[in-house]
């Protein structure tokens, strides 16, 4: 059997045809990204004023946000007389399908006031989404000191019950609060090295 032979212009055409659509594609995507990227950036902010003010309710305002890494940083709850009254943590970690996003309320005796969940979109849904219920987030309500996870009933106060068939994802928001209450004991907790 003999194979066709195709001309340049046959090859040239379609190959024109397809950079042309794609150069057209790229340029509507950068433009509708210029467009959105502002607007997206002032949700998040707003987002993120909600939840301190979630976290740490008794607060009046809150102070500058301190970045200590790329993936904890934290704002000083403050009350009406400027005096810090607990800190808002929001730490980034790996849950079982990508980056969840969590804000922590730290009081300043150490113990976690709330829990909000920024972000856990690509935790499978009805499992790992799990992690953003109030069933599951007031149990680390009150604790302090590092906690742990586990799949059966808990048996000490350092303990949180897994959600069932989404260890890795409960772990993973346990990591994140674990990383705000070590940094708060190490660097703010009174005589802590970051409170003078």
């Amino acid at each position: 059997m003999k194979s066709k032979k195709f001309s340049p212009k046959e090859i040239l055409i379609p190959t024109l045809v397809l950079l042309v659509i794609c150069v057209c594609a790229s340029a509507l995507l950068g433009y509708t990204n210029s467009l959105t990227k502002d607007k997206i950036a002032s949700i998040d902010a707003e987002n993120k004023v909600k939840a301190m003010a979630e976290v740490m309710a008794e607060a009046d305002s809150f102070g500058d946000e301190v970045t200590v890494s790329e993936t904890l940083r934290y704002s000083p709850a403050l009350d009406s007389d400027g005096n810090v009254t607990g800190y808002a943590f929001t730490v980034y970690e790996s849950g079982y399908g990508g980056e969840i996003q969590v804000m922590t309320g730290i009081n300043t005796d150490g113990t976690i006031n709330k829990i909000v969940v920024l972000a856990a979109d690509n935790e499978t849904p009805g499992l790992g989404q799990n992690i953003k219920k109030d069933s599951f987030l007031d149990q680390f309500i009150g604790k302090s000191g590092e906690l742990t996870v586990v799949k059966n009933a808990v048996s000490s106060d350092d303990e949180i019950q897994a959600i069932t068939s989404a260890t890795i994802s409960s772990s993973a928001l346990t990591r994140a609060v674990n990383a705000a209450s070590e940094y708060f004991g190490e660097n703010l907790k009174e005589g802590g090295e970051g409170n003078g």
